[in-house]
């Protein structure tokens, strides 16, 4: 199956950006009493300790809290009326986890124009192919007429046979003889508009929330520099077994340095009773060299505090 075959469409509309990036940051969840939060609103505690009322928008992916299972939509109240002010809202909420223990920790506005955006099949297509380009060598090559082995003696006279004139024995109609209009080396890039670009980013982030496959964690530092310690990590993110595609938004690589050492001995490994949920590749990479081809490829996105500020910043739109 194509990557493209398992998007969804999701209709939504574009946003702004705000900058307080700290100040969406809602920690101490208390939905009421309730352990399944609807959309609605609800009263959270903030990070100063104060009550703050919070729309849980229809576009946000609802999860119990227990045991990560999600609701069926069908269960989730509806709003139709575009007049209203739900579909006016600027952010989009998503889960904010804990990396070491996979607690949640609070919820993240999300800028609705870079993770709520409308997914377009044609834009995907678009960016997959112009990436997919890149990987490919262009070294075919056929060899000319000037190129092909043999002798340069006109095999026959040019009258008096009765048949075709023969000028050539490398001609393409003799076996051995030179290839018309073959491939040559060349160069398999195109260009592609730099907005359309950050628009197909911007679908392919939108593609995965709408799924929910990303996990926005506080931190991917880790302490140690081993195996266990980050498969004990994905496991409590439920990500065991599955293909990651890890984004961090620190300037200063050395802060991850353990993570990404870890991360390239992932390989494919078959469930086990060491590994029940088995092993699958983990790819690091900075926020800024963000890719579609692995965001649609991997099952799982996973991304720091810093990598949404940093993917917010270069493709939000105003």
């Amino acid at each position: 199956m194509s990557l493209l075959a398992s998007v969804r469409a999701i209709a939504s509309n574009l946003g702004s950006f705000k900058t307080a990036f700290q100040s969406r940051i809602y920690s101490s969840v208390s939905a009421a009493g309730h352990s399944t939060l609807y959309a609605g609103e609800y009263e959270f505690k903030s990070a100063s300790g104060s009550d703050v009322p919070i729309h849980l928008y229809p576009l946000t992916p609802v999860v119990k809290l227990q045991d990560d299972s999600k609701i069926p939509f069908d269960q989730v109240p509806q709003f139709t009326d575009r007049e209203n002010e739900w579909w006016k809202a600027k952010y989009v909420h998503a889960w904010l986890r804990s990396f070491s223990t996979g607690e949640y920790a609070g919820l993240v506005e999300l800028d609705r124009s870079v993770f709520g955006s409308t997914v377009r099949q044609d834009l995907l297509r678009r960016g997959l192919r112009y990436e997919e380009a890149w990987m490919k060598q262009g070294t075919e090559s056929t060899k000319a007429l000037g190129q092909v082995r043999g002798t340069t003696k006109k095999a026959y006279a040019q009258k008096g046979r009765g048949k075709a004139r023969v000028g050539t024995l490398r001609a393409p109609q003799f076996r051995g003889g030179y290839n018309v209009h073959g491939p040559r080396p060349h160069l398999k890039t195109h260009d592609i508009n730099r907005k359309v670009y950050d628009a197909c980013i911007r679908t392919g982030l939108s593609t995965k929330f709408a799924q929910d496959q990303i996990t926005i964690v506080d931190s991917l530092a880790l302490a140690e520099e081993g195996k266990e310690e980050l498969r004990q990590r994905l496991e409590n993110l439920n990500m065991m077994g599955k293909r990651c595609y890890v984004l961090y938004g620190s300037e200063d690589p050395t802060e991850i340095q353990n993570l990404i050492s870890v991360a390239d001995s992932f390989e494919r490994l078959r469930r086990s009773e060491e590994l029940p949920h088995g092993e699958r590749p983990v790819v690091v990479a900075w926020a800024r060299n963000v890719s579609l081809t692995p965001m649609m490829d991997f099952e799982h996105l996973i991304i720091d505090k810093a990598a949404v500020e940093v993917l917010e910043e270069m493709y939000r739109v105003d």
